[in-house]
C-alpha cells in the first residue's frame, strides 16, 4: 500500500501547478454529485419484462444430548426456478398501481434431492386482476387451473401488495458511497415470512456506484440487514440479509439484476421425555433475479 501512495505522490509532484485547481474542481464536482433514487415497480402499460429467478435453500439441524452425543443430524437442500414474461395490461394512473397484468411462465419447478416438482402453472399464462384490493388469478387456455392449483401464486401476489412501498429507497438524494438507514418495523413487515423481532432489526442501504446506460441513470445498491427471529424451535435465531442490486435508479426501466444471501442460525436447549437436548439449526438461502425488457 505505502509503495503505491509514494508512487502517486511522485506523479502529483511533476504535474504543473496550473493544472491543480482544475483537477481539484473536477474532483469536487464529481464528489458533490447526488442522486435521487427512484425505481420502477412494474413495466408501463402494454410493456413486458422477462424475469429469471433462481433460489437455493440449504437447511441443517443437529441435535445432541446433554453428553454431547449427536442423536440427529439432518441436511436438506431445495432449489426453486421461475422464468416468466410479465406484461402490464391495465394501470390506475392516479394511484400509479396496476389493475391487471399477466405472467407467461416458461419454467416453474422446484427441486429437492433427486425429486423434481413441476408447478401446475409451468408453461401456462396466468392473469392477475385486482378485485377490491385483492388479486384474483386465472389461467388462460385449457385445461383450467383450480383455486388450489393457483393458491401459492395468489398468496404470494397478495402478500406483495400489502408490503410497504419505497421501503429501500432513501428519502433524500445521496452521493456515491452514501448510506441511509432502514426502518426496522417496516423491514420486519416486508419480510414477515422470517418472523423478525422488529425491535432487533437494524439495516442500511448504500449507493456503491452510479453510471449511465444510454440515457438511463443506473446504480449499484447494497443493503445489509441484521435481525433476530424464530427458526423452528429456536426462539431467538440470529439472522443477516445481504442484497446487491444493479438497476436503473431513475425509474426508467424495471431491468436489472439482484442477488440476495440470507443466513439464519441459532441454538437452544429443548426438553423431551425428561431429557435435555441441544438443538443447533441453520438456514442459508441464495437468490438471484434477472429482469430484462422484452417486446
Amino acid at each position: 500500500m505505502r509503495t503505491y501512495v509514494l508512487y502517486a505522490a511522485a506523479l502529483f509532484a511533476v504535474v504543473p501547478v496550473t493544472l491543480r485547481p482544475a483537477a481539484r474542481a473536477d474532483e469536487k464536482k464529481k464528489d458533490d454529485e447526488t442522486f435521487t433514487i427512484k425505481t420502477a415497480g412494474f413495466p408501463p402499460k402494454g410493456k413486458s419484462a422477462k424475469a429469471s429467478e433462481n433460489a437455493t435453500i440449504v437447511s441443517t439441524a443437529k441435535v445432541a444430548d446433554d453428553n454431547g452425543k449427536v442423536v440427529a443430524n439432518k441436511k436438506e437442500e431445495k432449489r426453486l426456478v421461475r422464468v416468466y414474461v410479465e406484461k402490464t395490461l391495465d394501470v390506475d394512473e392516479k394511484a400509479n398501481k396496476r389493475k391487471k397484468y399477466s405472467r407467461a411462465y416458461e419454467k416453474a419447478k422446484d427441486f429437492e434431492g433427486d425429486e423434481a416438482e413441476t408447478k401446475p402453472y409451468h408453461g401456462r399464462t396466468i392473469v392477475f386482476e385486482d378485485s377490491d384490493g385483492k388479486w384474483k388469478l386465472r389461467a388462460e387456455g385449457k385445461p383450467e387451473l383450480s383455486a388450489d392449483d393457483l393458491k401459492e401464486l395468489t398468496e404470494e401476489a397478495n402478500k406483495e401488495s400489502d408490503k410497504p412501498e419505497n421501503l429501500f429507497e432513501p428519502t433524500d438524494a445521496v452521493k456515491v458511497g452514501g448510506k441511509w438507514d432502514l426502518k426496522g418495523k417496516d423491514v420486519a413487515k416486508y419480510f414477515e415470512e422470517f418472523k423478525m423481532d422488529a425491535d432487533t432489526v437494524k439495516g442500511h442501504g448504500k449507493l456503491v456506484k452510479a453510471y449511465k446506460k444510454g440515457k438511463q441513470q443506473w446504480g449499484t445498491l447494497e443493503y445489509v440487514i441484521t435481525f433476530e427471529s424464530e427458526l423452528g424451535e429456536i426462539k431467538k435465531a440470529k439472522g443477516e440479509l445481504k442484497m446487491t442490486v444493479d438497476q436503473a435508479i431513475d425509474a426508467s426501466t424495471t431491468a436489472g439484476k439482484a442477488t440476495f444471501t440470507i443466513t439464519m442460525s441459532g441454538k437452544q436447549t429443548i426438553e423431551q421425555n425428561c431429557q435435555k437436548f441441544q438443538a443447533d439449526v441453520s438456514v442459508k438461502a441464495e437468490i438471484t433475479i434477472d429482469s430484462t425488457e422484452v417486446e
